[in-house]
């Protein structure tokens, strides 16, 4: 089944610095042990990034391969460290989440405004 996900993303550094970023798209929905898992490909830089968004009770993770590799989860008040892997080389980055807002009301349809500090 597909379904449509709207993510938002706004990411602060340390000098308050907002990158924002949203992605729309569509993907393969499915549920398992009580998560929503949406699977979902992409081109970037001429090579396919598949895109796997895990949502629980109260954390996301998105894991991202291909072209680039890389989990990051979200949790509210909770850090995570991420190795973000790219043709350039080995990233490591700490995120803080804190703001995470899951909004599944619409059927087939999941939006999540995810806010964090890097």
């Amino acid at each position: 089944m597909e379904a449509k996900l709207k993510i938002l993303t706004k990411q602060y550094d340390e000098a308050g610095t907002v990158d924002t970023i949203e992605v729309d798209t569509i993907g393969k929905i499915f549920e398992k042990n009580k998560d929503i898992y949406v699977v979902y490909e992409e081109i970037e830089e001429d090579q396919k990034i598949t895109t796997t968004v895990r949502i629980s009770d109260d954390e996301v993770s998105i894991k991202r391969f291909g072209n680039v590799n890389s989990l990051m989860v979200f949790k509210e008040k909770h850090k995570h460290l991420t190795k973000y892997r790219t043709n350039q080389g080995l990233f490591i980055i700490e995120t803080e989440t804190n703001k995470l807002v899951v909004d599944k009301s619409e059927k087939n349809y999941i939006k999540l405004n995810i806010e964090y500090n890097i």
